[in-house]
């Protein structure tokens, strides 16, 4: 999820659209994601596997649905990708000219990040979730102390009129439009689905896993959107105006209450993208991993390393996408977050958003089928998060979008008629692949000893190639 990412672009984002009511849509866009979280947990435990969405979606409404699942899925993730190569280049190149008086172009600084993305997620997924994991915390535990000194010294800016819709200029549509940026913030709460082959006992871990992480992150958000709302004195006219006209307002946050928490404030930021990077990379690899497995996507990329277990060519083919797509939108629309990091994201979020309101679907006609189904985890949960995520969509992919987020509908439309022709040619040559759509799930747990092996199925051996392998953590 990346949340101090999300909490420095994101934020000031919604501002001008919520008001002081910041924290009022961001916990709408927390209850929102938990009800998604409900239908991730509710299959991570019936159907563990690195496939995530597209396996819980091909098990719920067919094989259809999982094709088009993973068509959206893959490009909604790997696509982001490319946005955070840039934006990485970008801050860092900005953090080393201010501090350090020294230039070097942002495509080396991305180059070097990417570099280094790529020798971690082929050597082990347990160095990278390592290395992300103590990122995360150093970053969060710096923007915690900013927001508590922010709080602190804020004054009069201190009120609980911030969770009331009064609080925004735009009344009901402003913290609905709030809740665009929020939603945009929890993407990326499901990674930990992907990692059901490569963990042990999935369907207890991965379940924790999902709803710790969304769980915290969201305390997390809440508090920070608090202490910037706060800490900035958006209840305050003067105030808003000068927030709206503020490049960086954490910056001017941290000026105002701890300077000399400034340093760390950027490194943290800095640290923020790259570990939004790294997990971006690791779960679209896994996607592709799945399908290519599958024979959805050429088989080759549904094969693993002898040696460390890691899908090694689907690593490799996500690697070459981030550098081709980042270099050129990045020098197209320019490699700041405003720019290639916007659009991307743009087009992320439509295509998962989608997804995530299939999977609900999927949800219920799955889980109806099942003797002990709950009414409210398996029905009404699911419903409310459809119509959770309908407005949301709506407003991003809303025709009258200015240059380039006019475009963002074209391309989604333009990748799913693609897929409709890959399917139907899939369909009629070859139906034994649409037939397989999402039938591996990890059998872990019914096979302790396969589990711990330390035999990797390579395609050529086994008909079906697995992540699992020595050191599974």
């Amino acid at each position: 999820m990346a949340p101090v990412l999300a909490v420095v672009l994101n934020a000031p984002a919604a501002v001008p659209v919520t008001g002081a009511a910041l924290p009022l849509s961001f916990l709408i866009a927390f209850l929102a994601a938990a009800l998604v979280g409900n239908t991730v947990v509710q299959f991570a435990r019936e159907l563990p596997s690195a496939g995530s969405f597209y396996t819980f979606n091909s098990r719920g409404l067919g094989p259809a649905a999982g094709f088009f699942t993973g068509w959206l899925f893959w490009i909604g993730y790997a696509v982001l990708a490319p946005g955070v190569f840039t934006s990485f280049g970008a801050f860092v190149h900005d953090y080393l000219l201010s501090t350090f008086r020294i230039d070097v172009a942002w495509w080396w600084l991305s180059g070097a990040a990417m570099t280094v993305v790529f020798g971690l997620s082929l050597r082990s997924i347990k160095a990278s979730a390592n290395l992300d994991l103590t990122m995360l915390v150093i970053e969060v535990l710096i923007f915690l102390l900013l927001s508590l000194l922010a709080i602190a010294t804020a004054g009069s800016g201190n009120t609980t009129a911030v969770f009331f819709v009064s609080s925004s200029p735009h009344g009901f549509t402003g913290v609905g439009l709030g809740v665009v940026f929020g939603l945009l913030s929890f993407i990326g709460f499901d990674a930990a689905a992907t990692l059901g082959e490569e963990t042990r006992n999935p369907r207890r871990s991965i379940p924790l896993a999902v709803m710790a992480a969304l769980a915290a992150v969201g305390v997390f958000y809440e508090v920070m959107m608090y202490a910037l709302t706060a800490g900035y004195r958006l209840n305050d006219p003067l105030h808003m105006q000068q927030f709206l006209h503020d490049e960086n307002p954490f910056i001017t946050l941290g000026q105002q209450a701890a300077p000399w928490l400034l340093q760390p404030i950027e490194l943290a930021a800095i640290g923020g993208i790259f570990s939004c990077f790294l997990a971006l990379h690791t779960t679209t690899v896994r996607v592709m991993f799945s399908m290519g497995r599958d024979r959805v996507l050429p088989a080759s990329l549904g094969r693993v390393h002898a040696r460390w277990y890691s899908p090694y060519r689907a690593i490799i083919v996500q690697t070459c996408f981030t550098v081709a797509v980042g270099l050129g939108v990045g020098l197209w629309l320019g490699p700041e977050p405003t720019g290639t990091y916007a659009f991307t994201g743009a087009i992320g979020t439509v295509a998962i958003v989608i997804v995530y309101m299939l999977s609900n679907i999927a949800h219920i006609r799955y889980f109806w089928r099942v003797p002990k189904r709950s009414i409210l985890a398996h029905v009404i949960a699911p419903a409310l998060s459809v119509l959770s995520l309908a407005y949301p969509l709506y407003s991003i992919a809303a025709p009258g979008q200015i240059f380039p987020y006019n475009l963002v509908p074209v391309v989604v439309l333009c990748w799913g008629a693609a897929g409709t022709v890959l399917y139907y040619y899939y369909r009629a040559k070859a139906p034994a692949k649409i037939a397989a759509i999402g039938s591996f799930v990890s059998d872990a747990e019914s096979n302790p000893q396969r589990a711990d092996s330390g035999v990797a199925q390579i395609a050529g051996k086994t008909s079906a190639p697995s992540l699992e392998g020595r050191g599974r953590k």
